[in-house]
């Protein structure tokens, strides 16, 4: 495989469970470049910040359970989440592209259109696709274990298929996870 690269910053973005840090750091050993993982960057907003100015980021400090507002109200947080990380996401952007330094940026929290939204070549996006359940389940088991594993995977499914629906609509490189021993050749492809 060539290791040229065409791109500075490249998010690789989809549902929790289903691959994308593992894809994220197989493609990241490949180019030698660094990743940034959205969930510490939404950690780190949420440290200095209000739920007056980021209300998604706050929402499960106002009292409200993720396990009682279904996976219809989880799809919606994350998707909330995603758009209020769009101004952080794009400064990060705009620095590494100014100093010139290739970065990857991975994780649940990335608005598939913001992605396309830079008028620069050296922005590119992938986003990775398991539409599987047993798969996503699986994954978290072998991850973390616990009981309720089984709802999480059932958000992610359906925050993977919002993904892959708004991919498919806007023309945005979609990926499926597997199978994996294809994966970094598959993902360096689709940069071409």
């Amino acid at each position: 495989m060539n290791k040229d690269r065409n791109w500075t910053v490249l998010f690789i973005g989809g549902a929790s469970g289903i691959g994308k840090s593992s894809i994220a750091y197989e493609i990241a050993r490949f180019y030698g470049v660094n990743v940034l993982e959205v969930d510490d960057i939404q950690l780190s907003v949420k440290t200095v910040t209000t739920k007056e100015s980021f209300p998604a980021v706050h929402y499960w400090d106002t009292g409200v359970n993720w396990k009682d507002v279904g996976v219809n109200g989880n799809v919606n947080w994350l998707i909330d989440v995603s758009k209020e990380m769009i101004p952080v996401l794009k400064e990060l952007v705009n620095r590494h592209i100014e100093d010139k330094l290739s970065v990857i940026i991975e994780g649940d929290f990335i608005y598939p259109e913001f992605t396309i939204s830079f008028d620069n070549p050296e922005v590119k996006s992938i986003f990775v696709n398991e539409p599987n359940i047993n798969q996503i389940l699986q994954n978290y088991l072998s991850r973390e274990g616990s009981e309720l594993q089984h709802y999480r995977a059932e958000i992610s499914i359906a925050y993977g298929k919002w993904i892959a629906d708004t991919c498919n609509q806007k023309d945005i490189r979609l990926i499926d996870s597997r199978p994996w021993d294809t994966v970094l050749t598959r993902a360096i492809k689709s940069l071409l």
